[in-house]
């Protein structure tokens, strides 16, 4: 198991750099870098100039201002935005609400998605499957956007049902309702994922052994098909970690929730490259820590992944 982790590590290093590389390549390797980081056609003053250009090290080799990248990323030296505030700074007031929101809505996801997939695989055909495969296929079929305009117009707004953005009085209860948006498609896909997977495991040869043996059908469920049946689940929530994060920076914005994703979005819009650039890196390294844990968990399932 040390060295399967070892080699996952390794492989993680790797894809670190590249990411990283690849992110920073897009950002100064064209172009104006000074454009690039204020945004087309924003006038900048000789001290900006002066700023940006000691700060990302504009006057030095590529190779060697991805250096400089690097190290700040490795010893968390995030630099400042624009406004000349400090960006370990932004991010540590905004990571909380966005932990909070991913959290919800990965609960939503595992509760509803596995729990919802399960019963439906064992009930393959039946009024349930049908209503969740169906209900699934809507929910699939519409943007999580559109979900959370809809919720926070009419539910929310019109119809006072909850408060339709984030309220500091009210706390993690306005958080609820955006959590289930940025985890609504995920809970649909892991509920299809789900159902597949039970249904296929149930017709398996193991299964009909169990039930010959004598076993009892909660033990053969419990034990044995869903074991096997989390597999490709397991590796789907681990991926969905980091896109849950990169999904908050449309339902942070459309519910006011002053996380990582409405800072990036804020970034964006006032052409604030330092922000733009940090945030997306250090979403870089949030999806890359999640798929190691995904090649952990999927290895502790599965023993025979550990010598492939």
């Amino acid at each position: 198991m040390l060295r399967y982790i070892v080699r996952r590590l390794l492989q993680m290093v790797l894809a670190f750099f590249c990411t990283t590389f690849i992110v920073y390549s897009m950002m100064f390797a064209t172009g104006d870098p000074l454009t690039s980081l204020a945004g087309e056609g924003k006038e900048l003053n000789d001290a900006v100039k002066a700023k940006l250009t000691r700060d990302f090290h504009l006057d030095e080799p590529f190779l060697v201002r991805y250096w400089y990248y690097i190290k700040g990323l490795l010893t968390f030296d995030l630099g400042d935005s624009l406004s000349q505030r400090p960006i370990a700074e932004i991010l540590s007031e905004a990571w909380g609400y966005t932990i909070q929101l991913a959290s919800i809505a990965f609960v939503f996801v595992v509760i509803l998605g596995v729990v919802g997939g399960v019963i439906a695989g064992m009930r393959r055909g039946g009024v349930f499957d049908n209503v969740t495969l169906f209900l699934t296929l809507v929910v699939i079929g519409i943007p999580s956007f559109v979900i959370g305009l809809m919720l926070s117009t009419f539910p929310g707004g019109k119809w006072g049902w909850f408060t339709p953005g984030y309220n500091a009085d009210q706390g993690i209860a306005t958080l609820i309702v955006p959590g289930f948006v940025l985890g609504a498609l995920a809970l649909a896909t892991a509920v299809r994922l789900t159902r597949t997977s039970v249904a296929e495991n149930l017709r398996s040869d193991y299964v009909r052994t169990a039930k010959a043996k004598g076993l009892k059908k909660t033990r053969i469920i419990g034990v044995h098909v869903l074991r096997n049946s989390l597999i490709p689940v397991v590796t789907f929530l681990g991926i969905e970690i980091g896109n849950l994060m990169g999904g908050a920076i449309v339902t942070e914005r459309i519910f006011n929730i002053p996380g990582v994703g409405f800072q990036l979005f804020k970034g964006i819009q006032l052409s604030d490259g330092p922000i733009v650039v940090t945030i997306v890196s250090v979403l870089v390294v949030v999806y890359l820590l999640a798929n190691l844990l995904v090649d952990i968990l999927y290895a502790v399932l599965d023993p025979r992944i550990r010598y492939s």
